[in-house]
């Protein structure tokens, strides 16, 4: 029996349970826009392994809980996408697979640390 409800439940996992959907290529196939990390939530998930804010982070990168006071917004853009452009050697990497809206969103966040 346990054979039985075993190998009916691989079938169905291997058919994908789809009830007749049809289904997309996996390469395809994109996450809900909104999934997409922004804001805060971006700078979580991505940046506080390294940076602090507000006595939250790593000590890796510098810390950022008043950036938005000291660097505009064209130059936090820059240093999301080009950090080794404005800090030579630096061991921050480029995030240059986040979209202009994450890019925007990150750079309003920070913007906004005052």
């Amino acid at each position: 029996m346990r054979t039985y409800i075993l190998a009916t439940l691989a079938l169905a996992l291997a058919a994908g349970c789809s009830k007749g959907e049809p289904q997309q290529p996996a390469e395809t196939r994109r996450p809900p826009a909104q999934l997409e990390l922004t804001d805060e939530a971006l700078f979580n998930e991505r940046c506080r392994d390294c940076h602090i804010v507000k006595g939250k982070g790593g000590v890796v990168g510098p810390e950022l809980s008043h950036v938005g006071s000291k660097r505009d917004s064209r130059f936090l853009e820059q240093v999301i996408r080009e950090p080794a452009k404005v800090y030579p050697g630096t061991a921050m990497p480029p995030y240059d697979t986040f979209s202009k809206k994450q890019v925007d969103s990150l750079v309003d966040y920070l913007s906004g640390l005052k």
